[in-house]
């Protein structure tokens, strides 16, 4: 074995040790592109990476599963293993996305392998669940209600015979606000969402469901995320969007996360359809092969974004295992299917390239103690009986007519508990001027607001995508397919109704006179708003994904603005995907409460209710900074004049609330912020030392010796279609159609190609997620937490760090490093305990290329949000 010479790799992430030209204190034009670090084309090119680690070589991680998957593997064929690591077509799948099968060898159904969304329930399926956004769960920071909605959600994707589900997302991580997917992922903070993305690892494939974690990285905009889209003079780009991000950002911001969901055993990944640095992310080695394979120890197989795989050989060398939905958006055929079977048999990929992609995916199979039996519904058929193979695109049947939908009912008594909790918890409380709620006393009503009833074109549109009404989710592949929903005005006139209340409902926004009308006669008005967005599959009011602006839709704004010029006991509940304006009544004096939230699935209308009324104290808190001025966002590319759009990730490690700190901006609502209905304090803080960690990390064991296959049969006659063979229009086959391999042509391999496997992890790796010693505790923190009443309730304790700043290696005044909940009743008292580990307390070093503790003096804080720390202590680390 040789090592890779990583000299210059180093040198060019070498970054330049001066430190922003602006410090804390100072205010920045909120227009402004500034830089951290390097030039702004510094990270415009991504180094070359290879080979692609083999699997199965790190010391008591995933051996017995690996050793069943050689086992398996062993068995195989070059077709049969390109089989499982190939789609069989968007057209022909069953349910999202499925591979072929293995003939019956070694699994227990003679069917590929199903892929389905979504990361809030199952989407295009009977009878399943709709779940609070991963926004919304967040929102509660519980780090048990996260596993417990992961729990149920995987457990009725295996009751509907589901392998994989597409999720948990942690791209995006919330760069930019008004990101199409954000509602998707988990908040604006690494830590949180890394500990979000462990728990959902954990809870989804505890049901025997592998966990595909995603999308692999730098995800941060819809808009640009395809080539041939449209640019500002009309023609097309050639490429998708490049992430531009420089090495220290990447390993403290966007690797972080995945870091979590590998070390919880995540059983894929699922690379993005952006570039990153200039090369494609399911063909880019660097990011694949190098972070992910290697730094981070993952053991898994690497799935593409559907059709985001944009080469055949360049993407298997540079680490991608599984190509989905197996054919070219494009062009005909398929990049991997026969094509790489034939790549293979000339000798262009290495047998044991292939070899380790097959192994991975059944490792990750086996690793969840997998129970294979094949989907029981069929996603483009909504019969029981049906033929056994249906094109989506044309509609049309082949073969003969079976059952394609057994209409399996997994809901029961946890699912329906899970997605009402996991609903009620992440509803956050912003304002409550006079203690207006929780709603006591009151005999008159009324709700206004398109967004408190349904649609006309219903709940369960395709894609999400309905036009009007309270949305359950976003929309896009991530959106559900709700059996039910509670809307709104469901529950609050149900409630009305038991309890006497005279209530009255104008659905339209736009009509101000009735709500003028009913808003003089009530004695509280509550103002449903809405923001929706979504994945670039459908264009909704004009926004394709990415949302045009932070404004409330349907004439909220308007709306409020009417009702409180004549009611001043306004209340506004707000849905969004992230942060939205509400500059335009927020300090208006007739406006008593807000309450906002992500999507809240199908018990929306439930949860909004039981916190109006008390029945539950609010304990939400945002996972996003709420600005005062839309400028301080990000802004989305929408229109490029480049061929291959660039996006240049400046802020670098000053993501959300920490750019708002380094640069003393005060926005309208910060990171973490949340009222309750009671009055909790802080005191007694404590910190203890459990093991004080030196500067550097010390070296991981060494490999494991590379597993040796048998040699397979490279004679292509073994490989092309079977006579008398039928093939179906479309569908994706592992077999060649000629045995006239291509032999001669010289592959051109790309720069840096190796097929020298590493005999050692590097200082940074060496274990699933990376270094092990990174979760070493090196501190352990308390402190009381008492609940003043007057009503019983949750709380949620913040920890926050602040890293020493310096000139090599500035920092936010506070970073997110832990977070308990207690519940307690009114006069009750209890600890929130914390424990800071190693990697909690480090920087990435980009000349070492790994994590340091640094000597100084580091303060550790506890509080309700991260500007408001009510406790303060320092430790000194030297």
């Amino acid at each position: 074995m040789k090592y890779i010479d990583t000299t210059l790799l180093v040198a060019f992430l070498a970054l330049s040790n001066a430190a922003p030209s602006k410090k804390r204190n100072e205010t920045i034009n909120s227009n402004e592109s500034f830089l951290i670090f390097g030039t702004s084309n510094q990270y415009s090119t991504s180094p070359p990476f290879y080979p692609s680690p083999l699997g199965g070589r790190i010391e008591n991680v995933w051996l017995d599963a690996y050793s069943q998957a050689r086992e398996i593997v062993e068995t195989l064929n070059i077709a049969e293993k390109v089989n499982i690591t190939t789609g069989i077509g968007m057209a022909w799948s069953p349910c999202g996305g499925s591979t072929g099968s293995l003939n019956g060898k070694g699994l227990e159904s003679n069917i590929g392998f199903c892929g389905n969304d979504g990361p809030l329930g199952l989407r295009g399926a009977d009878f399943d669940s709709a779940y609070p956004a991963a926004l919304t769960v967040a929102s509660s920071f519980n780090r048990q209600l996260i596993y417990d909605r992961a729990d149920a959600i995987g457990y009725e994707f295996k009751s509907k015979g589901v392998d994989f589900f597409l999720g948990p997302v942690s791209g995006p991580i919330g760069y930019k606000a008004l990101a199409g997917r954000g509602w998707e992922g988990f908040g604006a903070d690494p830590y949180l969402q890394g500990e979000a993305m462990k728990y959902t690892v954990e809870g989804i494939q505890k049901n025997k469901v592998v966990a595909v974690s995603k999308h692999f990285i730098g995800n941060e905009q819809d808009t640009y995320r395809f080539e041939l889209e449209v640019k500002e003079d009309g023609s097309n780009t050639t490429a998708a969007i490049s992430s531009n991000i420089d090495d220290r950002s990447m390993h403290e911001i966007y690797l972080w996360p995945f870091a979590e969901a590998v070390k919880a055993g995540t059983g894929s990944i699922m690379c993005s359809y952006n570039r990153i640095n200039g090369s494609a992310g399911c063909a880019n080695s660097y990011t694949l092969n190098n972070l992910l394979k290697t730094e981070l120890g993952f053991q898994g197989f690497v799935m593409s974004d559907w059709y985001a795989t944009k080469s055949g050989v360049s993407s298997a060398l540079s680490g991608l295992d599984m190509n989905m939905p197996g054919d070219n958006m494009i062009s005909e055929g398929s990049y991997f299917g026969g094509n790489l079977t034939q790549a293979v048999l000339n000798g262009t990929i290495p047998e044991d390239k292939l070899n380790d992609m097959a192994t991975r995916i059944l490792a990750s199979y086996f690793v969840v103690d997998g129970n294979h039996t094949g989907p029981n519904f069929q996603i483009n058929s909504k019969k029981t009986y049906d033929h056994e193979y249906i094109n989506s695109k044309t509609g049309k049947g082949f073969g003969e007519i079976v059952m394609v939908n057994e209409h399996v009912d997994p809901r029961n008594d946890f699912t329906d508990k899970i997605a009402y909790q996991s609903a009620v918890e992440g509803i956050v409380l912003l304002k409550n001027e006079h203690n207006i709620l929780p709603l006591k006393n009151y005999t008159k009503i009324a709700i206004l607001g398109e967004a408190a009833g349904i649609s006309p074109d219903g709940f369960n549109c395709k894609f999400g995508s309905c036009i009007g009404g309270a949305p359950p989710s976003g929309y896009g592949s991530g959106a559900g397919s709700p059996s039910k929903f509670i809307s709104p005005v469901d529950a609050l006139g149900e409630r009305c109704r038991n309890e006497n209340i005279q209530y009255d409902f104008v659905s339209s926004s736009w009509d101000l006179s009735n709500s003028m009308d009913r808003s003089e006669l009530a004695q509280a008005v509550i103002v449903f708003a809405a923001s929706i967005a979504g994945e670039a599959v459908a264009i909704v009011d004009g926004n394709n994904g990415d949302r045009n602006n932070a404004s409330l839709w349907y004439n909220a704004d308007e709306l409020i603005k009417n009702t409180t010029a004549y009611n001043n006991n306004t209340i506004v509940v707000v849905t969004t995907p992230g942060s939205v304006n509400i500059e335009s009544f927020v300090e208006n004096e007739n406006v008593t409460a807000i309450l906002m939230s992500s999507y809240l699935g199908q018990e929306a209308g439930s949860a909004i209710t039981n916190v109006l009324f008390g029945d539950y104290n609010p304990s939400g808190r945002i996972p996003f900074t709420i600005a005062k001025d839309d400028l301080e966002y990000v802004p989305v590319i929408y229109n490029t004049t480049l061929d291959e759009p660039q996006d240049e990730f400046t802020r670098s490690i000053f993501l959300d609330y920490r750019y708002y700190d380094y640069y003393n901006i005060t926005p309208r609502y910060e990171f973490g912020y949340g009222l309750s209905y009671s009055n909790f304090t802080f005191g007694n803080l404590t910190i203890s030392e459990v093991n004080v960690p030196s500067k550097d990390l010390l070296s991981e064991s060494p490999y494991l010796p590379a597993y040796n296959f048998s040699s397979d049969n490279l004679d292509p006659n073994e490989y092309t279609f079977p006579e008398g063979f039928n093939k179906l229009e479309g569908y994706i086959y592992p077999y060649i159609d000629s045995i006239e391999v291509n032999t001669t042509k010289e592959f051109s391999y790309p720069e840096g190609y190796s097929t020298d496997q590493l005999a050692s992890p590097p200082i940074a790796g060496g274990s699933l997620g990376g270094n092990k010693q990174l979760w070493d505790v090196a501190y352990h923190v308390e402190a009381e937490l008492t609940n003043n009443g007057p009503y019983d309730g949750s709380y949620v304790a913040q920890l926050y760090v602040g890293i020493p700043s310096t000139d090599k290696f500035p920092n936010a005044p506070v970073q997110l490093r832990g977070f308990d909940k207690l519940s307690l009743n009114a006069k009750e008292s209890g600890t929130v305990e914390f424990d800071i580990t190693r990697k909690d307390l480090s920087v990435w070093d980009v000349m070492t290329q790994s994590w340091i503790v640094q000597h100084g003096s580091y303060n550790l804080y506890v509080g309700s949000s991260s500007r408001n720390l009510e406790l303060v202590d320092t430790i000194n680390i030297s």
